[in-house]
């Protein structure tokens, strides 16, 4: 009786542990195709995360087929071929650029590093069905060459990719100590640690299982199954997580015009506008801003770009409103017309103020005025 008992209870837990691979692998394929799409919009960031998330989605699908005996069905579909282990690296390393490294484009050459990956891929789906239509089984994993390629040459390099990644990680610490903190700022770097974190236990088991032929399966698959239901429940909730910060998009100071600290230009910067008034001036230009303060015009545009989110221009304009609107509301300046304080502000003409206070207040002088 109790071993019919034992062998209930064992069956119950096996099929428990089916329908909790199934579910969190068709999690997993809906926020694959959803990162995936991502390249639609040039969002690379998601592309790349994308790409890793399909890796370990196919590898919990694998392990499914795998306890379901759906590998030695007839009408077997191999998915788990299109898994490689090489794509891995260049996406982690990828995703880490994009999201540390706020000047990095991802260009037609970067795709060559999944090259690897797509050489195993196009020799192992042929093979597969080269065994099915001719009775053979020969397996390459078998081949030392073979394992070598495909699996321990991937986890040494994401070995690098990780040393390069905690690198990273410290710079972009340090970075935003400089910049003004901001709650997008530290999530950001949350977000990188969580990614680093994951991505580094699975590389230490990966290493204990490939390289030493640890038996480490069962925690490999419960840190990929975490994995894949957190991110899927962090993006449902909160579809920004992916997104890139702007203030780390454009902080481009660092990488270009290292000489200059950021903090002290910002100061005379901002002495120049707030209390100098140079916007007073018709027609200012950047070039007459980088004169003045004698630095180069793609490093003031920089400080302005990041630590005011905004270009030239809109910086220049949005002091001149402020202006116009202060010298409006002041007793002393009742006997001058909107037109005139404007011009005074540093508008060229009455259109370039209208448009200007429309497009930065989202109202028009009179209806602005009137309240």
């Amino acid at each position: 009786m109790s071993i019919i008992l034992y062998s209930y209870d064992v069956r119950e837990m096996v099929n428990f542990e089916q329908i909790i691979l199934l579910l969190v692998s068709g999690q997993g394929s809906l926020l694959s195709f959803a990162l995936l799409s991502g390249l639609l919009k040039k969002n690379y960031s998601n592309f790349f995360l994308g790409l890793i998330t399909m890796v370990i989605t196919l590898e919990i699908l694998h392990i499914w087929g795998i306890s379901m005996g759906y590998h030695s069905s007839k009408y077997v579909i191999p998915f788990w071929l299109f898994g490689s282990y090489l794509i891995t690296p260049p996406a982690v390393w990828l995703f880490m650029q994009l999201n540390t490294q706020p000047t990095f484009q991802p260009k037609p050459k970067h795709f060559f590093l999944f090259l690897p990956a797509v050489l195993e891929i196009s020799i192992e789906v042929p093979l597969y069905y080269g065994n099915k239509i001719f009775g053979t089984d020969y397996r390459l994993e078998l081949n030392s060459i073979w394992h070598t390629f495909t699996e321990e040459i991937p986890v040494i390099v994401m070995i690098i990719v990780l040393f390069s990644f905690a690198k990273k990680l410290k710079i972009l610490n340090t970075r935003l100590k400089i910049i003004k903190p901001t709650k997008s700022s530290f999530s950001q770097l949350s977000k990188l640690y969580f990614f680093f974190l994951v991505f580094s236990f699975l590389t230490i088991f990966w290493l204990l299982v490939s390289v030493f032929n640890f038996q480490l399966y069962p925690i490999i698959e419960v840190i990929l199954l975490l994995f894949i239901f957190i991110l899927g429940y962090i993006n449902y909730f909160n579809p920004t997580f992916n997104t890139i910060p702007k203030v780390l998009k454009k902080d481009i100071i660092k990488e270009k015009f290292p000489q200059f600290y950021d903090k002290k230009e910002l100061e005379r910067l901002n002495a120049l506008f707030e209390y100098e008034k140079i916007f007073r001036q018709q027609k200012l230009t950047l070039n007459e801003v980088a004169t003045i303060l004698d630095l180069p015009e793609r490093y003031i545009s920089g400080l302005i770009n990041t630590y005011h989110n905004t270009n030239f221009n809109t910086f220049v304009n949005t002091f001149r409103v402020t202006d116009t609107i202060k010298r409006i509301k002041d007793p002393k300046e009742k006997n001058k017309s909107i037109l005139g304080i404007a011009l005074e502000s540093g508008f060229s003409s009455k259109s370039a103020f209208n448009g200007t206070f429309k497009t930065i207040t989202g109202k028009n002088p009179s209806d602005f005025l009137d309240k």
